[in-house]
């Protein structure tokens, strides 16, 4: 028996099958008819529509799934709720109660991580960055600050209040020089810090620039401690 068909694999004899071969034949027919009909009633494979169940949202990013499948975060904060992997990443489903979270953004504030190496300029505004999750925009309102040291790229921002965790580094914008160049780059790496580079010169004032950065399809945010505002 070599034939099967294309979507449950359901095995059937073709012409070339020995009659002598009928039972074994029919058997092996009627355990594919099974097989398939467990599938879709235990919900067991992939493939068929079983929810991916997780605790934490970083256990769902790394559970398998196909493109359409359910996900849910059942013990993970902000992070709760319905997703649906989208064939490169879990996105949060948004429901009718979500729908006034479309205009609300959670917080992150950060410090510098050496006030004497990068300290701020005096009354340089907030240090901190803005995420909204139903919009999957996070907004860049970081501090500028004086270097006296020459380094490479560095985490400079380190979380204060409350932090914000892409599963990938991601770019959020540039940061402009006091000669006018644009001449660093933002990251927000995994760990929930912020680099500048790709260097950092003694007596550099670097002004990172305000932005509205909107989340890669490919990454997931994490989140803990944010506040409301």
């Amino acid at each position: 028996m070599t034939a099967q068909t294309s979507r449950y694999k359901l095995t059937y004899p073709t012409g070339s099958d020995l009659v002598s071969g009928a039972p074994a034949q029919f058997k092996s027919m009627a355990d594919s008819v099974e097989k398939a009909l467990g599938e879709v009633d235990d919900r067991q494979t992939a493939n068929a529509v079983k929810p991916v169940v997780r605790s934490t949202l970083a256990q769902l990013v790394e559970a398998s799934a196909v493109t359409g499948q359910t996900g849910y975060v059942t013990g993970d904060g902000g992070n709760n709720g319905t997703y649906i992997w989208s064939g490169s990443a879990w996105v949060k489903l948004a429901v009718a109660s979500d729908v006034s979270a479309m205009t609300a953004w959670q917080e992150y504030t950060f410090k510098m991580q050496s006030d004497v190496s990068f300290p701020g300029l005096s009354y340089g505004g907030a240090n901190r960055l803005l995420y909204n999750a139903a919009l999957r925009l996070i907004r860049v309102d970081l501090t500028p600050f004086r270097s006296t040291v020459d380094v490479g790229r560095y985490q400079v921002y380190l979380p204060s209040k409350g932090t914000i965790k892409p599963s990938k580094s991601m770019s959020i914008g540039q940061a402009i020089l006091d000669d006018g160049t644009i001449g660093r780059e933002l990251t927000l790496n995994t760990d929930g810090t912020v680099s500048v580079g790709p260097e950092i010169k003694n007596g550099n004032i670097i002004r990172p620039m305000p932005n509205l950065i909107p989340v890669p399809s490919g990454v997931t945010i994490t989140v803990s401690g944010g506040t409301s505002i």
